[in-house]
């Protein structure tokens, strides 16, 4: 008899429901989320936030963060308020309707707009598949296929909303991390720190985090293993996420 997914997934100080949206709660979002340096920023925005994961994690872990999360499909639109309404964090992070064209165009147009009022952290997970086999799943297929958002979409947005020493966070694919490195230079946002993650040692690269800053600096990158060879959880990865699953 198949498994029942679950309709959510709780973590240790909040719930995450994932039964109305496209995309669920997966391992490589967790890991963007715990590992995305948070530390002293007070302006955050997630692009793409879906159920609102990165939003929630980010809020656990600085109480002093104000979060704007935005999200395209209307569907995770709703799961991530529901998410964000029942969390402890909900006074911290407002959910928007909008796609971050649109939000970073009303952003930046705005007359009271300055880099003092800019974003000091911006992180996504972003949709990257550009010639994949599409799904039935319409909403599935905006969530996934960067036909909705372009790398070049994205880095011109994280560039007008960015404040001068803010970060931007972004998990992707290496091929894709590659593209949105040369994107991102010609932006004015150079990669000041790097996570490959691997799901075991003996598995090929598998994901890529990296950080962007306005200033150049030479990266090194971090390696991380999801699993041991025989399948159990690293020391690394429980390290990373003891803060947030209820197994560690």
């Amino acid at each position: 008899m198949p498994r029942i997914p679950s309709p959510f997934f709780r973590f240790k100080q909040f719930a995450v429901w994932h039964d109305r949206s496209a995309l669920k709660v997966c391992t490589e979002a967790c890991i963007l989320g715990a590992y995305a340096d948070v530390a002293g920023a007070e302006r955050a925005l997630d692009i793409g936030t879906g159920t609102g994961l990165l939003a929630l994690m980010a809020a656990q872990r600085n109480t002093e963060l104000y979060t704007d999360a935005v999200e395209i499909e209307e569907q995770n639109y709703i799961q991530a308020v529901n998410n964000v309404a029942h969390s402890p964090f909900a006074g911290r992070i407002s959910v928007h309707h909008s796609s971050i064209q649109e939000w970073s165009d009303r952003k930046a147009n705005t007359a009271l707009y300055t880099y003092d009022l800019a974003y000091d952290l911006i992180i996504s997970n972003p949709p990257f598949f550009a010639n994949h086999l599409r799904s039935p799943d319409q909403a599935r297929n905006r969530a996934l296929h960067s036909d909705t958002l372009t790398l070049e979409e994205l880095a011109i947005s994280v560039n007008r909303l960015l404040s001068k020493k803010g970060r931007f966070v972004v998990l992707l694919p290496a091929y894709e991390t590659q593209l949105l490195t040369v994107i991102a230079a010609r932006e004015g946002l150079w990669p000041t720190r790097q996570l490959e993650v691997f799901q075991r040692p003996d598995r090929p690269l598998f994901r890529m985090i990296t950080t962007f800053e306005r200033h150049f600096a030479e990266s090194v990158p971090e390696t991380l293993y999801i699993h041991h060879s025989d399948g159990t959880y690293s020391d690394g990865f429980q390290t990373l996420l003891k803060e947030y699953y209820l197994i560690f």
